[in-house]
């Protein structure tokens, strides 16, 4: 029997959201597409730490043809709300001519992934692609293509697989979202 059940974290309580079953589906599904896609172009995954780490351990189990990954440390939240993006990396002709894939957790403002995309543009890659396990469209401040997308969700703070309030939360197998 499926249970659900409430979780508190720091000061905030959270309620069952989507349970890891449903979240494991789509991502089989997003892996079905990426697979059929990229056959014979050796993408390049690229992860975007810290959130998004359980979605490319287990996008990356179902990836059956040729790929490479790097991982990237950006971040844009403290606490509930959304910051400015800082990060201690830079791109190099790692990513010429290559076809990149980002993977990340969520896209709400979409001001980490802009960031990115203007940041990686001058290394010339052949093609980049965005998959990222939720997004907010009604948040976005940028117009991008979100070519693989688990799921649409409504402008709720959530929590675990992976996503986090202030560092804690992401051990979690299910994600939760801010009890009203």
């Amino acid at each position: 029997m499926i249970t659900f059940e409430d979780i508190h974290i720091k000061d905030l309580n959270f309620t069952s959201y989507i349970l890891r079953k449903e979240l494991m589906n789509r991502i089989q599904e997003i892996a079905i597409d990426i697979n059929q896609d990229y056959v014979g172009r050796n993408p390049l995954f690229i992860s975007v730490l810290n959130g998004a780490f359980m979605f490319t351990s287990d996008l990356m189990k179902q990836i059956d043809i040729d790929s490479e990954i790097k991982f990237i440390n950006v971040s844009s939240y403290e606490g509930t709300k959304s910051t400015g993006v800082k990060n201690d990396f830079d791109f190099g002709d790692w990513v010429t001519d290559r076809h990149i894939i980002f993977i990340e957790d969520i896209v709400d403002t979409g001001n980490t992934m802009k960031y990115l995309l203007d940041k990686i543009d001058k290394w010339d890659p052949s093609s980049v692609e965005i998959a990222t396990l939720f997004v907010k469209r009604m948040c976005l401040s940028h117009e991008m293509n979100l070519r693989y997308v688990g799921f649409e969700i409504e402008n709720k703070f959530i929590v675990g697989y992976g996503l986090d309030y202030d560092g804690q939360g992401r051990n979690y197998q299910d994600v939760y979202q801010l009890a009203q």
